[in-house]
């Protein structure tokens, strides 16, 4: 069964469909991560790139399907974009015996840079709540792009947030604070770094890891331009017409 779910869901990545998801259809969360591998083989991505999730009971961990530069991605049906701080990795940070702390893996950090992150989920209804679910479908990861380099001192803690602007076409979506789910975006990243089960390659040099939206899911309707300020920075990206 989940040989089956890694196989449509990897068909429905590429073919820009969605499927329907049987509510007694719900693999571990190890199984999950094992369909992870399964649909990036069937893809024939190596991923430059993780998303992180902090919940109570530990991160929930998804692979991002393309890390760019290109400041454009085909319009999906379904498309949400979420204003996020990527952060790229200087060093490797491999399990040890001896935690890591907040300082150095903000040390870790070569690189730290605006993000979007694009999502959609491959599911007709949502994963509904279902954890695994969820982290089978990449957590709903459809691309990620990176704009421009941010000031080292957006990982402050305690920072007063810049303010978030973003535009879709001449239409203002977001302009308040930015907020991180986790009011602090090392913080996936450090209680990762310490799990022990973690897969040996997960945090190597020039990885981009995103850990969080500072603005939500915010929908995108159809191709179109969007504009987005934080703080100082600006960037534009096009959602240009898709070839689904």
């Amino acid at each position: 069964m989940h040989m089956d779910l890694a196989e449509i869901l990897a068909e429905a990545i590429r073919s820009g469909g969605t499927i329907e998801v049987d509510a007694g259809a719900e693999p571990s969360l190890m199984d999950a991560s094992a369909i992870q591998h399964t649909i990036l083989d069937r893809l024939g991505i190596d991923p430059k790139g993780w998303k992180l999730s902090l919940r109570e009971d530990g991160v929930l961990r998804a692979p991002l399907l393309s890390v760019t530069d290109a400041a454009s991605f085909p319009y999906q049906a379904g498309l949400k974009l979420e204003v996020e701080i990527a952060l790229v990795l200087g060093r490797d940070l491999p399990v040890r015996a001896e935690p890591y702390g907040r300082q150095e893996i903000r040390n870790a950090i070569a690189a730290t840079r605006l993000g979007v992150e694009l999502v959609r989920s491959r599911y007709k209804n949502g994963p509904q709540g279902r954890a695994s679910l969820l982290v089978a479908d990449l957590m709903s990861n459809a691309g990620y792009r990176l704009g421009p380099e941010l000031e080292a001192d957006v990982l402050d803690e305690g920072r007063v947030a810049d303010n978030l602007r973003v535009s879709i076409g001449d239409q203002s979506i977001f302009d308040a604070p930015s907020a991180h789910p986790d009011g602090d975006p090392l913080a996936a990243l450090v209680a990762y770094a310490n799990e022990a089960d973690r897969p040996a390659g997960a945090l190597l040099q020039g990885a981009v890891i995103t850990t969080g939206s500072l603005c939500g899911g915010l929908a995108v309707a159809s191709a179109t331009t969007v504009s987005i300020s934080l703080g100082p920075k600006t960037w534009k990206m096009e959602i240009v017409q898709s070839t689904f």
